[in-house]
């Protein structure tokens, strides 16, 4: 339970770097500029007009917005809507001057250079962040399947059984359309081969099944082909087509009775005189 909810907060932290990083450049003005400061500031508890956030990261500064990540999530706040002593750690505001103190001139800092800087450490963040997460996700992957030996090999006996039995139809249909189906019938992917020879179509249709878009002209064609190679009616075709009936369309192609062997006339004549 844990694991998930820094698996969904990470994710949440993801989602929303990436949005204050569009935001700020769609949405920016023209006229705002980067706020000079350090790389990031954090507060324990930072005071809005509306409200006060906890635990909060500053990741960016613009002159009129400021994007946080806090415990609940991520937001963007106006920097107008900051209490006075943000403001002023924020870079908003300067101190108060003492009587015949005087104020010092701000720093000038490449408003590039600092949001390439901030991109950069986010990112090297993110890294870091998903390389861990992966190695305690690998962990508790083989935990489970450590202590759970029998449902891993019952998880792997239906995939083997759903194969064979999937194998053992396409070698049903290969044959009751009077096609040899060869080994390539019991290959994972090859199989789609002897399929497209057992309803006349040429192998280069193999290709078109990897193409987005071409791959679904290419299953209707090949569901009128296997229908009319094993003499069954165009409604099973459509049958095949539609994905609830898909199914029981296959298995009727599989186990159906064989089409008859078409003889020309001229055979049927010579075979009767003899």
């Amino acid at each position: 339970m844990k694991s998930a909810e820094n698996y969904r907060w990470h994710l949440g932290r993801l989602l929303g770097l990436l949005l204050m990083l569009l935001s700020g450049t769609i949405f920016a003005k023209p006229g705002d500029i980067i706020m000079g400061g350090k790389k990031e500031l954090t507060f324990p508890v930072l005071e809005t007009k509306t409200g006060a956030y906890t635990n909060v990261t500053v990741t960016k500064r613009t002159k009129d917005w400021v994007f946080i990540l806090h415990s609940q999530g991520v937001c963007n706040i106006k920097a107008t809507d900051l209490s006075t002593d943000a403001r002023i750690a924020l870079g908003y505001e300067e101190l108060p001057k003492k009587d015949g103190e005087v104020a010092a001139a701000p720093p000038s800092h490449d408003s590039l250079a600092q949001l390439s800087h901030l991109k950069l450490e986010e990112v090297k963040q993110f890294a870091t962040d998903w390389r861990i997460n992966r190695k305690e996700k690998t962990a508790e992957v083989q935990a489970f399947m450590a202590a759970n030996p029998l449902v891993i090999c019952t998880v792997l006996g239906i995939v083997a059984v759903v194969y064979v039995f999937s194998s053992i139809c396409f070698w049903l249909i290969c044959r009751k359309t009077h096609s040899a189906p060869g080994p390539l019938v019991w290959v994972p992917v090859l199989q789609l081969i002897p399929l497209l020879r057992a309803a006349n179509m040429p192998r280069v249709w193999f290709f078109a099944y990897f193409v987005p878009v071409i791959n679904i002209i290419a299953m209707i064609v090949f569901s009128i082909k296997i229908v009319k190679s094993r003499g069954k009616s165009p409604w099973v075709a459509f049958l095949l087509i539609l994905p609830p009936t898909s199914l029981f369309a296959f298995l009727y192609l599989a186990f159906s009775r064989s089409a008859p062997v078409q003889m020309a006339s001229h055979e049927i004549l010579a075979l009767e005189t003899a």
